[in-house]
């Protein structure tokens, strides 16, 4: 799967959404807003329970012999155990959050939602299916039809929602009422649970009630015109309508809600697609945010690690003489298509002692070989010299390519140069890109 993400702020102090991303899963949360005259039972608040109950979801989902519901009640225990010492976890006024996850597994897409984020999945032929859960939707209704009365953003609605929150937090996570992960970890057991043959979807959204409002609240876009703005646009796209449409109706007049402006997220999933190439900078950035240099849909294999003389141009990028020793690490990246790239590094010999696992013929866990470097020595890439180049792959790239010997096929080589802070060489990368592999980078424009 191929994941693009974005998630903004409402109305509040912290974003309360989160959403993570494996190479098989996607979870996004949206924790339940918490006004502040209202007790809470937690000293961390809203955002860190968020953010630690999706790192515990992402871990969990990634093995395939765990069920989404048990990683979830697996997920809610051991949050729990995080702060069950400082925090008062049975009363009422506890952080809490919604879920929707998908993950692929062998043939099938698995899918877990919990309270109204929405989950729509394009099955082609088939149509567009959407699951939420708005159970929360059929309890406390006279302080509902209240809380939506504007003019929203004065005191006097602000009061009406807390008395909305007051009364829902005694209806959660209680039979006759709403689910939410939250400190229960039977809430698991009411998530609505499915899976499709993953043949069938072509694309999925994972969206907060903040993401979905201009289909299911405003009602000025269908789902299969979300679906094409996410695939054209992107997820960014999708909010900034949103937020033009908010701002047009400040008060709620002709949209009631209750607040102006709710944290907005959306993960769009590109189901079966090929994955593109990523440069070492993308990788380097996706192990500082996740621990893994790994992109949504890639694995990787065959990693080998030892000491070898350098090239002249790997001589060249790190100032050694040809022949100099250097650590060189493979590995290859595939994804469900076959191989997308072989990579490997070039890094000068000085880290073989003060970075034994550079040495080892495994995969580097937490993060990048840059990541590690980092860690175990105090010196940070930061400055880096990016190259693209095309060629007709060499004998030798069609061995590490798994090319039929002889194929005549052009590659794309990338090439990443990174030096620390006192501008000496900490590593030179070369990714030798399968033939037919695109090349996608996406940046924000500031005017």
């Amino acid at each position: 799967m191929q994941v693009s993400m974005a998630s903004t702020q409402g109305v509040g102090n912290e974003n309360e959404d989160t959403v993570h991303v494996s190479p098989t899963g996607v979870v996004v949360l949206d924790g339940l807003s918490a006004p502040k005259d209202l007790p809470m039972g937690c000293i961390h608040g809203t955002p860190w329970f968020v953010r630690q109950l999706g790192t515990c979801l992402i871990n969990l989902i990634g093995d395939d012999t765990v069920t989404l519901r048990k990683a979830l009640r697996t997920a809610i225990t051991e949050v729990n155990d995080l702060h069950r010492d400082t925090c008062s976890l049975d009363r009422e006024a506890v952080p809490a959050s919604t879920v929707a996850i998908i993950r692929e597994r062998d043939d099938v897409l698995d899918y877990l939602v919990l309270s109204d984020n929405v989950l729509v999945l394009d099955l082609g032929d088939e149509g567009i299916r959407t699951i939420t859960d708005k159970r929360v939707e059929e309890v406390a209704g006279e302080e509902m039809h209240a809380a939506l009365r504007g003019p929203t953003g004065t005191p006097e609605h602000a009061a009406r929602v807390s008395t909305l929150v007051t009364v829902q937090r005694r209806l959660r996570n209680r039979p006759g009422g709403y689910w939410v992960a939250a400190t229960d970890p039977a809430a698991a057991d009411e998530a609505i649970t499915g899976a499709v043959d993953i043949s069938r979807v072509r694309q999925a959204a994972l969206l907060t009630d903040g993401a979905s409002r201009l289909v299911d609240s405003f009602g000025s876009l269908s789902w299969a015109q979300l679906l094409d703005l996410l695939s054209t646009e992107g997820p960014a796209a999708l909010i900034a309508r949103t937020r033009e449409a908010e701002l047009a109706d400040p008060v709620g007049e002709r949209w009631p809600r209750f607040k102006r402006s709710d944290d907005a997220t959306a993960a769009y999933v590109r189901i079966g697609q090929p994955v593109p190439l990523s440069s070492g900078a993308q990788r380097l950035e996706r192990g500082k945010h996740t621990g893994s240099s790994w992109g949504a849909g890639e694995r990787s294999d065959g990693h080998t690690a030892t000491i070898a003389p350098a090239p002249q141009d790997v001589a060249a990028a790190l100032g050694l003489e040809p022949g100099d020793e250097v650590i060189r690490r493979t590995r290859a990246y595939r994804d469900q298509h076959g191989i997308i790239a072989h990579s490997t590094s070039w890094i000068p010999a000085e880290f073989a002692q003060t970075v034994p696992a550079l040495l080892r013929n495994e995969r580097l866990f937490g993060g990048t070989s840059l990541d590690v470097i980092a860690r175990e020595t105090g010196r940070h890439a930061v400055e880096r010299t990016d190259e693209t180049a095309a060629r007709i792959a060499t004998a030798e790239d069609a061995q590490l390519l798994e090319l039929d010997p002889g194929t005549t096929e052009a590659i794309l080589v990338l090439s990443a140069r990174f030096l620390d802070s006192e501008g000496q060489p900490l590593e030179f990368g070369v990714d030798l890109g399968a033939p037919g592999r695109t090349r996608l980078e996406t940046a924000e424009i500031t005017w």
